[in-house]
């Protein structure tokens, strides 16, 4: 009697939810990823977490004890170094993962490091949101793409038709593409926010008050990402490195020459531009920047700005790509 109840108990926890989503991690990402889930239409089987919290009641919140893990596809919202465990956990606690898909939200790692997931007969695959998610705030997801990679092409196929329910633009990417994959877009996003901040700090360091440092950089940034997105890169490009002053560029490493973080900066991003945009007087400035930094004085340490200019900045770049 004992054992039939048993039995009928693992049949019904091996049932799948067909079309159902859980989300495992209810941070930054998971945040987003949970109310985009509940307004696409699709059902939202359940969040899980480690220790639920008051004022989430709007999302059907449970810890991993109360958990079904029963949803068609599961989805890892934790940080990369916390995927394999989240992923123990989940086998440890459901078993038999056949009929579902688990994937991971990580755009560096690969879908490899769902293994265990997938001895226990899960699809495994990494689906990741190329947008930024610097807060609980709900970020909406229409017109966000997705970078999905899968192990079979009906995997990848499904979790395809799930992004694009939740209004966003998947491509396919390749596993031994992903770590290129995902340092462009960490240029592109919390490295960009760190080449702000340089430019920020080099303002103040010339005297402007932080409101105007902050003022100028954003200015000029909105531009020219305005400039890049209608014209082009190299329809883009203006100041003195696209005109081939070698005088003021030697001005600029010269000012620069007792701040040695923010002249290194400065280097990688002019040899870039010279390698990659059009640029007169190429061997010139070529050679300048990669002089070794003549001064005077022994370098110091580099200045910093006050911490409520920096500390927005690490702020701002918290739970991105």
């Amino acid at each position: 009697m004992a054992e039939n109840q048993q039995m009928r108990k693992q049949a019904a926890r091996a049932k799948v939810k067909r079309g159902a989503v859980a989300v495992i991690g209810l941070g930054n990402w998971g945040t987003s990823l949970a109310h985009g889930v509940k307004a696409s239409g699709l059902e939202l089987r359940e969040v899980v977490v480690r220790k639920a919290a008051r004022g989430r009641m709007a999302l059907p919140v449970h810890e991993w004890s109360e958990a079904a893990l029963d949803a068609e596809v599961i989805w890892l919202c934790v940080g990369d170094d916390a995927i394999e465990e989240a992923c123990a956990e989940l086998v440890r606690r459901r078993g038999n993962l056949r009929g579902q898909t688990v994937a991971h939200s990580s755009g560096a790692r690969t879908a490899g490091v769902l293994e265990e997931a997938r001895q226990a007969g899960a699809r495994v695959a990494s689906v990741h949101p190329v947008m930024t998610f610097p807060s609980r705030r709900v970020v909406g997801l229409k017109g966000v793409l997705f970078g999905v990679e899968a192990e079979s092409a009906a995997c990848r196929k499904r979790l395809q038709e799930v992004a694009r329910a939740l209004g966003g633009e998947p491509f396919r990417i390749a596993a031994e593409s992903k770590g290129l994959y995902h340092a462009a877009g960490t240029m592109a996003s919390p490295l960009l926010v760190s080449a702000l901040t340089a430019a920020m700090e080099t303002a103040r360091l010339a005297g402007l008050p932080r409101e105007v440092a902050a003022k100028m950089t954003g200015v000029l940034a909105e531009a020219t990402l305005g400039n890049v997105r209608k014209r082009g890169a190299e329809q883009s490009f203006s100041g003195p490195l696209a005109r081939g002053d070698a005088g003021t560029i030697q001005l600029h490493l010269q000012a620069l020459g007792e701040h040695p973080v923010l002249a290194e900066v400065y280097r990688a991003l002019g040899s870039h531009a010279l390698e990659t945009l059009p640029v007169k007087e190429r061997e010139v400035l070529a050679g300048l920047l990669a002089a070794k930094p003549q001064s005077g004085k022994k370098p110091q340490q580099r200045k910093s700005t006050p911490r409520s200019a920096t500390g927005r900045a690490r702020r701002a770049g918290a739970d991105t790509l």
